[in-house]
């Protein structure tokens, strides 16, 4: 086990950390001071096991010691950590003495119980400060929220935006990014043919170990090919009967694969604008991809309009839609109306969309399309603005 450790924790030696994130480094490093538990989530390969390794070549800049610092990749099966016990065990060979310790738990969910054991740690107040990165949301459930209530910080990572993108390439186009979207390494990759072959074994890797070994799917042609399709199909209303019809499943079947695409973050859901919520549960959601580039590994086809959408959505982070009979937003946030058109010219529809939706709730109307105009702003504008 020391072995294993050692090759995660090559301290002494000049390492690549990759290049620092603009919304996620910062705001996580400002509160490594602090003892409660910071919680990194997100889609896999998004960029968390570096976050957490320039965190700590951070912490080393200000002069923490090597040997109070340990980088443990949980799901490593050389580290046999299963349970709370093994977490422990290995821990309290690690830990000598009161000076304070930075543990960065990887892929922590492979850990049994692993909340009740920084929770014992924390409550005890041993002086030692825990960061831990997951791939599924369930990993950070309900219950394990209530039992950290208070002790925690939450961190939710995503792939590359617009404005990151340009920082790791800065030779990098806007089409480009719509077309192959954000995975960090998929935007530094030096040719098609690796950006395809990374995408893949990312997708097959969160379908397999995320989605279908997790919930215990027998089927799994079936479910991967519905998978698929979701990521094909950018913004498509989602209805779950004509998806049990199209693969020959049962609604409730579908309805537990559409809530582990979601878990998985391989999906983002955007529901109906409303305020009842009897209208909303009989509306369809929207679904987007977590990332656009699995939409041209599998569509083999580039769409900027749609992909213009996932990129606003990407942005904006959470959002909902409204539309009827005359008209549709595509997106609504707190404080504004988004209307996404990848064209020089604005369509009627755009504009009557919003002033439709603006005469039952006023909000702000921003049309993003190619260009800025007296009616819109240029989708680059709106992507790189704070």
């Amino acid at each position: 086990m020391h072995e294993v450790l050692a090759a995660h924790n090559p301290w002494g030696t000049t390492l690549e950390y990759g290049i620092d994130r603009l919304f996620h480094y910062q705001e996580i490093v400002e509160l490594l001071h602090r003892k409660e538990i910071q919680v990194l989530s997100g889609i896999r390969r998004c960029g968390k096991t570096t976050l957490l390794k320039q965190c700590m070549r951070h912490l080393l800049d200000q002069g923490v010691p090597a040997e109070r610092l340990l980088f443990v990749p949980c799901d490593d099966p050389l580290l046999h950590l299963r349970t709370f016990d093994d977490l422990h065990n290995l821990l309290t060979n690690f830990i000598k003495g009161t000076e304070r310790y930075y543990i960065f738990l990887d892929e922590v969910q492979a850990v049994k119980d692993w909340e009740k054991y920084l929770k014992g740690r924390y409550d005890a107040q041993m002086n030692i400060k825990f960061l831990v990165s997951g791939s599924t949301a369930s990993f950070f459930e309900q219950d394990v929220a209530s039992r950290l209530t208070g002790r925690y910080f939450f961190h939710r990572i995503v792939t590359l935006q617009y404005e990151e993108y340009k920082r790791f390439q800065p030779s990098g186009s806007l089409l480009e990014y719509l077309e192959w979207g954000g995975f960090p390494e998929v935007v530094r990759a030096a040719s098609e043919r690796e950006r395809v072959a990374l995408l893949r074994s990312y997708l097959d890797t969160i379908l397999d170990r995320d989605i279908i070994e997790r919930c215990g799917i027998r089927n799994r042609a079936v479910a991967k090919a519905l998978f698929e399709s979701l990521l094909i199909a950018v913004g498509g209303r989602i209805a779950a009967e004509r998806l049990a019809k199209q693969f020959k499943l049962d609604r409730r079947s579908v309805a537990r694969y559409l809530d582990a695409a979601a878990d998985s973050f391989l999906m983002y859901r955007v529901s109906f604008f409303s305020s009842s919520r009897r209208k909303n549960r009989h509306m369809l959601e929207k679904l987007y991809p977590c990332d656009v580039g699995f939409t041209r590994l599998l569509a083999k086809r580039f769409e900027p309009g749609r992909a213009a959408e996932w990129a606003v959505l990407h942005k904006i982070g959470t959002a909902s839609y409204w539309s009827n009979s005359k008209g549709e937003v595509d997106f609504i946030t707190e404080n504004e109306a988004i209307q996404v058109t990848f064209t020089d010219d604005i369509p009627e529809r755009e504009q009557r969309g919003l002033l439709m939706f603006r005469k039952i709730r006023p909000r702000q109307g921003v049309i993003v399309a190619k260009r800025t105009t007296e009616n819109s702003i240029a989708i680059e504008e709106f992507l790189a603005r704070v």
